[in-house]
């Protein structure tokens, strides 16, 4: 089968007519992918709205259009890994598993250093991309003390007890973990396995679990 291109283009959108490529977008189009004029694509505006086209000149040529129905909300609060590599991996895979809302996390422990919103941003739209959906996750551009985050709490934590309810926070501590005195004595505290995970799995792991729910 044929690859067809799914696209991020920001609205505000025309209320009929093309939508207007980016000079980086057209490129990737013709240059990488090869693609030429007439060839289908699909498009998002990353807010619920996808429709199906094809290429014009450095446009899409809209047609068949639907909305999506936003995934459950939930929320993951999570310390940055150490590098920008790993940063990039744990952005791109949450997005794909359709997680709703991305918080960076400030911890004791934690290095505390995100990359540009511009880079976050762009790991979030090619992910969209890759995956096909019609929603962008939300990003944070700070990180952000435990004490700012709105609970319910639940902290992914070794020996935990806890299972996560409807519109819970996930928290995912830094490598060396949690300072005791951070947790929250109200959150629940949620056992992801019998291993130690890196940041960026733990993350993986309780999206995967949550969006199964």
């Amino acid at each position: 089968m044929k690859h067809v291109p799914h696209l991020v283009v920001a609205q505000p959108w025309p209320e009929t007519g093309k939508l207007s490529l980016s000079i980086s977008q057209w490129r990737h189009l013709t240059k990488v992918l090869r693609k030429n004029r007439g060839d289908s694509v699909t498009y998002t505006d990353g807010l619920g709205t996808i429709g199906s086209g094809v290429l014009g000149n450095t446009e899409i040529v809209r047609g068949e259009e639907a909305t999506v129905e936003r995934p459950p909300d939930f929320t993951l609060a999570v310390a940055p890994p150490s590098n920008k590599d790993r940063q990039r991996f744990l952005v791109e895979k949450l997005s794909e598993l359709g997680v709703s809302r991305l918080i960076w996390l400030k911890t004791e422990n934690g290095k505390n250093r995100v990359s540009s919103p511009a880079k976050v941003f762009s790991w979030v739209q090619t992910a969209l991309e890759q995956s096909r959906g019609a929603w962008l996750m939300e990003t944070g551009h700070d990180v952000v003390p435990i004490a700012e985050i709105e609970g319910p709490l639940v902290v992914c934590h070794p020996g935990g007890s806890g299972e996560p309810e409807p519109g819970s926070t996930i928290l995912i501590g830094p490598e060396g973990g949690f300072r005791e005195e951070e947790i929250p004595p109200d959150a629940t505290r949620w056992d992801l396995g019998p291993t130690i995970l890196r940041v960026e799995t733990a993350a993986i792991v309780a999206a995967a679990r949550i969006s199964a729910y």
